[in-house]
């Protein structure tokens, strides 16, 4: 009975001992755990003159919710949760925070940017009558790790092209090209041209003629100039000076059949130009083709000498065919008229050799007599 009375209190006291130790453990681990722990790099990375924002990666312990102090050579420069920053140089921060529990943690960290990229570039037209073909070449290396290289040509086009590009400026103006380089780490490097690039107009050149083929005796060539943009004009043609009127008035050689090539040069004030050209027939108002030779020797190949034309008025043609010592050895009076060697006056052919014939016609556009004269070889 008596050891029954004993030992029940010792059991109490043992109880009451366990209880105490294990508060007193659980209240050192929940201290232990309330702790706060701030989980950031030490080193961080930016683009300068980019605004970016930095933050804990992490807060591990503690009581929520917390307190933040961004501190830069012990000056406050923000409470908030996250930093917003612009910066261009190396700089020196801390970072504190407190939980509701007032217990405090902090890091220190160190911010860098990242190297930069030259985006300067050269260009090697700096003006020029459109459309203007310009060449860019930048300042680019290959071991900048560049990501990608945008061109803005100042027109509202842009491209994509490493190192250098061309472009074409097609339409007059000024313009301001610029060029933008991204980087693998996502910072963006940019410049533009201090002076722009000038495209100036270029005039358009062009005429109208009252006819591309003048029949002789007429050499007029009358002419409308439907040129814009220009305001002075210069015309050439072979055998003549140049011409500087507007809309001049062109007499060409009268006893001349030969085809020219008018050519127009439209002039502005900017020293830019554009040619237009047509070509000009001076012609005979009848086309004859008549062969340089032929061979009467029966074999049925090129047999005879025959002419044929255009707007021959058969009604009036007269052709004779004369030797070296003027004597006439055939003549007719019709256009269909084939002359096969033979003599007009005798039988047999002539003799291997050159003659010469003259052929008066009347052309069927004007009703106007014209002489064609020249010489045809006889080949045994």
């Amino acid at each position: 009975m008596i050891k029954s009375l004993f030992a029940q209190p010792l059991r109490g006291v043992f109880f009451l001992v366990s209880l105490l130790f294990s508060a007193h453990s659980f209240t050192q681990v929940t201290t232990l755990k309330s702790l706060p722990v701030l989980h950031m790099s030490e080193e961080i990375y930016f683009c300068p003159g980019s605004d970016f924002v930095i933050a804990p990666d992490s807060i591990s312990g503690g009581v929520a919710p917390f307190q933040y102090r961004w501190e830069n050579l012990g000056l406050l420069v923000s409470s908030e949760p996250t930093l917003e920053l612009n910066l261009t140089d190396t700089t020196s921060m801390l970072l504190v925070i407190m939980d509701a529990a007032g217990k405090t943690a902090s890091q220190a960290f160190i911010l860098y940017p990242h190297q930069p990229i030259d985006a300067e570039f050269e260009v090697d037209v700096w003006e020029g009558c459109s459309p203007v073909d310009v060449h860019f070449t930048s300042n680019y290396v290959a071991f900048q790790h560049v990501a990608d290289m945008k061109w803005y040509y100042g027109d509202g086009r842009s491209d994509l092209q490493l190192a250098s590009t061309s472009h074409v400026y097609n339409d007059p103006g000024l313009f301001m090209p610029s060029l933008s380089i991204t980087d693998l780490h996502g910072c963006v490097w940019s410049d533009t041209l201090e002076i722009g690039i000038r495209a100036f107009p270029t005039p358009d050149a062009s005429y109208r003629v009252n006819s591309e083929r003048l029949y002789l005796p007429e050499t007029t060539l009358k002419i409308e100039n439907t040129s814009s943009g220009a305001d002075s004009f210069t015309w050439q043609y072979e055998g003549a000076l140049p011409l500087y009127e507007f809309e001049p008035t062109i007499e060409f050689q009268a006893d001349l059949e030969k085809e020219y090539s008018l050519k127009l040069t439209a002039s502005n004030a900017f020293g830019c130009t554009a040619t237009f050209e047509k070509s000009i027939d001076v012609v005979q108002a009848i086309e004859l083709y008549l062969p340089n030779a032929f061979t009467p020797d029966g074999d049925g190949i090129n047999d005879t000498w025959k002419i044929s034309g255009l707007g021959i008025d058969a009604s009036f043609v007269a052709i004779e065919i004369f030797d070296v010592w003027g004597t006439i050895v055939f003549q007719s009076e019709n256009t269909l008229a084939i002359w096969d060697g033979g003599l007009s006056s005798a039988t047999g052919l002539v003799a291997s050799g050159q003659y010469n014939y003259r052929i008066l016609a009347r052309d069927t556009e004007r009703g106007i007599g014209h002489l064609f004269e020249g010489h045809v070889q006889v080949l045994y």
